[in-house]
């Protein structure tokens, strides 16, 4: 749509936000105008950097302009939900959104596809995950999010492993129970050591983000055959955390598909329409590759 006619004549376009701090480095503006101008969709997106004492006028503000929808970052992903009138499952479960969308009755609605947009990159990877057993690090806002669409899928078990047990703890309580996945925490003291072959290992903390490299304390053993390790951290690509994984011979799914069909499932919310995830793929390895 004519950015001058649309002033012109109306109606406005719809605005999107993405609010989180830091927010210098997130690419989703980008990914989001590209995937837009593909779609021939009249949205406008900005990204805002929000103190943390200033989240609940952020909000009443963005709300006031009637934005149409949004994404949240770290920190917020976990503070927002007061400020908010209802939630999906997924969100409910992992106690984190990242995605706010405008309901019709003028309400906003909290959503996580940060877990639906790993799952779909995981199983586009692997296929079946019934019989497989999951080591998920970190339990924060995407390791939650990642721990509840795991056990809705129901793999066969979750390991949450944690500093902070008590965190992991009562993601696990949350879960257990809500299918057959069985769900158990681990203690994080000193080096990790991956043994068994056949897990998939997730690296869902922000550990290694802009920082190619800085990775958890974790080893894995030589000769694992069938062990799929996966990192959330986009930025950079391949991680000190990936690189150590294929050096045993593990195969290794970076965040890049995370983010592109989390922000699939964000548009389809927002606009009711399926976008182009290669656009989006592309917006990003463009994106990654300036400077």
């Amino acid at each position: 749509m004519d950015t001058l006619h649309a002033l012109m004549k109306g109606p406005l376009p719809s605005l999107f936000f993405c609010i989180g701090n830091p927010v210098v480095g997130n690419p989703t503006q980008y990914m989001m105008e590209e995937a837009f101008l593909a779609m021939d969709f009249p949205g406008q997106y900005i990204t805002c950097e929000v103190e943390p004492n200033q989240l609940q006028t952020a909000l009443e503000g963005l709300k006031a302009l009637k934005v149409a929808g949004g994404n949240v970052t770290a920190p917020f992903k976990q503070l927002v939900f007061p400020y908010l009138d209802s939630f999906t499952e997924s969100a409910r479960l992992s106690n984190a959104v990242n995605c706010i969308t405008l309901q019709a009755d003028g309400t906003y609605q909290g959503d996580n596809t940060d877990g639906k947009g790993f799952l779909q990159s995981l199983q586009e990877q692997v296929g079946n995950l019934s019989e497989r057993r999951v080591v998920l690090f970190g339990a924060g806002g995407a390791a939650s999010a990642i721990a509840v669409e795991l056990v809705l899928c129901e793999v066969q078990e979750v390991i949450l492993v944690n500093r902070t047990r008590e965190k992991a703890e009562a993601l696990a309580q949350r879960l257990r129970g809500v299918t057959k996945t069985t769900v158990s925490t681990q203690a994080w003291e000193g080096t990790y050591q991956i043994e068994e072959d056949g897990l998939v290992v997730v690296q869902a903390t922000s550990v290694g983000l802009f920082d190619e490299k800085r990775c958890i304390d974790v080893a894995f053993s030589q000769g694992l055959q069938d062990v799929i390790a996966c990192d959330v951290v986009f930025n950079p690509t391949d991680t000190a955390f990936l690189k150590r994984a294929r050096e045993v011979g593990a195969t290794t799914l970076d965040g890049l598909g995370m983010l592109v069909n989390q922000g699939v499932l964000g548009l389809q919310n927002w606009t009711g329409m399926v976008p182009d995830a290669q656009v989006m793929r592309a917006a990003l390895e463009k994106a990654f590759s300036i400077g």
